[in-house]
């Protein structure tokens, strides 16, 4: 039986890529058990993006052969909160466009399809609350994005030393940031050179969430260098019309990314969500699975 759910869902996403224009075939690779000559029976008319989990061992060349890649969390996620990450990190790489029509394949990790989304980028306003936003200015780096995504994804998920952890990630225009904040503990990677405090050229994972420990935000600028840490910030300008219940942290990030051309991504200490704030607005929160 779940076999033929599988084939018949395929069989759905590909016929619907082929009708309608500008679709975009996306599933993770392992939800769907197709090897990558499966993958390549699909067509080369359609445009694929591959969803992998971070704790896949998988060849990324062959992959990248049939379809375009893209790299998420190993963490425990709802259905819906997998479509919001896998959209997110699309769209902010660049390989999925505002006028792109995505048939989106999901189910279990055993590779048992049982889900499928079609979404209308244009029109969409549940997985995203405002996708036009979720394009990042010029000096941030897709790959910074993601890293950063993935650091307050694990922290949401798993804490830091047994402890629930909510902390602020402000990302770019990392020169304004400062000019409206005030350091709230010595500054620890002050002094540093600037590719021993880069995230992408070193592995700081673990240094950036052993200082989410701190109060205070993180600061690193669009090319991945750690600017700051226990930094507070004091944006002069208030927002308004943000969700309700959202805490200092969250109108914190709200109102610095309103002054900045920042982006802000927060970990709630007391629901585990994990939101991202752009000019002033939530433009997605990811809600911790129970």
């Amino acid at each position: 039986m779940q076999q033929k759910i599988k084939e018949q869902l395929l069989n759905v996403s590909v016929s619907l890529c082929k009708e309608l224009e500008k679709a975009v075939l996306l599933f993770y690779y392992q939800d769907v058990g197709l090897d990558c000559d499966g993958i390549k029976d699909i067509g080369s008319d359609i445009k694929k993006i591959i969803v992998l989990r971070e704790s896949e061992d998988i060849d990324l060349k062959e992959l990248k052969d049939v379809g375009n890649v893209i790299s998420v969390p190993s963490i425990k996620i709802s259905r819906i909160n997998k479509v919001k990450l896998a959209l997110m990190i699309a769209l902010s790489s660049g390989l999925l466009k505002m006028d792109e029509t995505v048939v989106c394949l999901l189910g279990r990790a055993d590779g048992q399809v049982d889900s499928l989304f079609c979404i209308d980028m244009a029109s969409e306003n549940e997985f995203l609350f405002s996708a036009r936003d979720v394009k990042l200015e010029s000096d941030i780096k897709g790959e910074i994005f993601e890293k950063l995504l993935s650091i307050a994804l694990d922290l949401a998920s798993m804490g830091r030393e047994g402890r629930v952890i909510g902390t602020i990630f402000m990302l770019g225009d990392a020169e304004k940031v400062m000019s409206y904040s005030r350091q709230m503990i010595f500054n620890p990677f002050k002094g540093y050179a600037e590719n021993e405090r880069n995230i992408l050229m070193n592995d700081l994972s673990d240094t950036l969430k052993e200082y989410s420990l701190l109060d205070g935000a993180i600061v690193i600028d669009g090319g991945g260098v750690i600017v700051s840490a226990g930094a507070y910030l004091a944006s002069p300008v208030s927002v308004g019309d943000l969700p309700k219940g959202l805490g200092s942290r969250h109108i914190a990030a709200a109102s610095m990314t309103a002054s900045t051309n920042a982006v802000a991504i927060v970990v709630s200490a007391s629901t585990g969500d994990v939101s991202i704030f752009k000019k002033g607005k939530m433009i997605m929160r990811i809600e911790r699975s129970s």
